[in-house]
């Protein structure tokens, strides 16, 4: 059985996706040209979001509740604008389009009936997953219209691996290290530092180098008497490492050392260790041939990105937007220049950050995230 999670917001979901349009004739809250967004719309989602939260066992105060209320207006504002836009420019989605997504999401679970139990325990119901993936569909496609002329010349590639080798896409020297510690009692119980503490820790990494210079295997020493709970049982392993992610007197220690060398003991601010060298990788510099794909594809998002975004702020320029209650939000705000710049650089490694659609780091827009994991897994 594929089992979807559903633990739910942590209160920082502030990014582009869209949510579910509910229908009333509350009084409205906000209006956006001939469009109203009503006061149960609003609450609805809220309530939504708040009973997640409950069940996650977040405390919302009474300002994130506040600032939940800003983004879920402001987010409906564009939900009604990009419907709209839709609309006018003849994309549609039918209902063969929403269905064929549900019944996906459906035969990930061993029965429709478990499918329903576990969508009502979340707070929602089949109804809200169809309007979210037929708002998701407009979403898509939409910036596909809009982002479809977007390229990147070998040009530009080249001209960014060449800016930034130096830094990007140039790889430290890395060591491959294992590590026996016998830990400071004070580290666990927040105790106070004695010397008879310390006297306890250093006769325990002195018996096991005594038993290391007789001719012990490293990891089975670490096995048996490290204190390090988290690499004890992979026999002391800390992976590769680089310089800046040890403390001073380990990284130290660790640079001075051959591969196949065992450290003297190394005292550090957590107890002592004894460090054992197994590889080392030396600085090299990434081929272009090697990441030019990685730094195609991000600069590829990253444009699409920035398209996207001013087309949304082109949007909210030519709407009037009225805020009716307390809770005002942010889209009448004129947009500055760094609302463009998404920030990411790319990394190198081929990897792909596809934009399918969401692109914005807009605050004003709201994500949940296990919401959207959910409908992914259907795809």
């Amino acid at each position: 059985m594929k089992k979807v999670g559903l633990k739910f917001m942590t209160v920082v979901f502030f990014m582009l996706i869209f949510v579910f349009v509910f229908t009333g004739c509350s009084s409205a809250v906000a209006t956006v040209d001939d469009m109203k967004i009503n006061r149960d719309e609003v609450d609805q989602y809220l309530n939504f979001l708040e009973k997640q939260a409950e069940k996650s066992q977040v405390e919302l105060t009474d300002e994130d509740i506040k600032e939940l209320e800003i983004n879920i207006i402001d987010s409906l504002i564009m939900v009604k604008l990009l419907d709209r836009y839709a609309e006018e420019n003849g994309i549609t989605v039918t209902g063969e389009d929403v269905n064929q997504q549900i019944e996906q999401i459906v035969q990930s679970y061993e029965s429709e009936t478990e499918f329903e139990e576990d969508i009502k325990s979340m707070g929602i119901n089949r109804e809200f997953l169809e309007n979210e993936i037929r708002n998701q569909i407009i979403q898509s496609k939409v910036y596909g219209e809009n982002t479809a002329d977007i390229i990147v010349t070998d040009e530009q590639v080249r001209e960014y691996y060449e800016e930034n080798k130096s830094t990007l896409f140039t790889t430290p020297t890395r060591i491959r290290v294992s590590h026996i510690l016998a830990k400071f009692p004070w580290i666990d119980d927040q105790g106070e530092e004695t010397a008879e503490g310390r006297t306890e820790a250093r006769e325990k990494i002195e018996f096991v180098k005594e038993k290391l210079d007789d001719g012990a295997e490293f990891g089975d020493m670490a096995r048996q008497y490290s204190d390090d709970s988290a690499t004890s049982t992979d026999g002391g392993d800390l992976g590769f490492i680089s310089k800046g992610q040890m403390v001073e007197e380990f990284e130290k220690e660790v640079f001075s050392l051959k591969v196949g060398d065992t450290s003297d003991i190394v005292e550090t601010e957590f107890g002592y260790h004894l460090i054992k060298v197994f590889d080392r990788e030396e600085e090299r510099l990434q081929e272009f041939e090697e990441v030019k794909e990685g730094i195609n594809s991000t600069l590829l998002n990253l444009y699409r990105s920035e398209k996207w975004q001013t087309f949304l702020f082109s949007l909210i320029e030519n709407a009037k937007i009225e805020y009716l209650t307390e809770a005002e939000g942010t889209l009448n705000e004129k947009p500055g220049e760094d609302n463009a710049d998404t920030g990411q650089e790319p990394s190198g490694e081929g990897e792909d950050s596809e934009a399918d659609g969401g692109g914005t780091s807009d605050d004003q827009m709201i994500q949940d995230e296990e919401l959207e994991e959910f409908l992914e897994d259907g795809n």
